[in-house]
């Protein structure tokens, strides 16, 4: 089975699939603000488009004894914006090339706390709690986007990859 080790995030690794910030430390934000404290505005851009309105979904994500990717999507014209609030995990990504493939995908450990905004047409499915048995991660999107713009594929047992951490 191919596999795929899950890395630290860095701007120069996830730039080419959106950005990231980390909401709980305060230094980062900072930086990103155009206030120096208390109240961080304007820290990532979020495009919802205007056909529809934003969305608060939640991710309920459980550790297993292995991390199978066997479901990949990508979204046409939506990004999508991940936030994980009880726990650490580690999502995948890669760019959508003629067909969904797990060969150009790469995975990165995101920190609880932290904000991460996927581009349109950026390969993903779900995330993999690193330590804890349960993950709740937030899940941001237009209305009704699994039904409107997303292109997904079911894996065969051939074509699946491990996450491995």
């Amino acid at each position: 089975m191919y596999k795929i080790k899950a890395q630290k995030l860095s701007p120069e690794k996830f730039r080419k699939y959106g950005e990231y910030i980390d909401l709980l430390d305060n230094e980062s934000m900072k930086q990103a603000s155009v206030f120096p404290e208390n109240f961080f505005a304007d820290l990532i851009h979020l495009n919802f488009g205007k056909e529809t309105l934003p969305t608060i979904s939640v991710c309920d994500v459980k550790k297993s004894d292995r991390n199978i990717v066997s479901f990949l999507e990508a979204y046409q014209l939506t990004c999508e914006r991940l936030l994980p609030l009880d726990g650490d995990v580690v999502i995948f990504t890669g760019i959508l090339k003629e067909k969904f493939s797990v060969q150009n995908l790469e995975a990165f450990y995101v920190p609880r706390g932290t904000f991460v905004k996927l581009n349109p047409l950026i390969v993903h499915g779900t995330q993999y709690p690193v330590k804890d048995a349960e993950v709740h991660i937030v899940c941001m999107l237009p209305e009704r986007t699994f039904k409107n713009d997303m292109m997904g594929q079911r894996l065969t047992d051939e074509e699946k990859a491990e996450i491995t951490f």
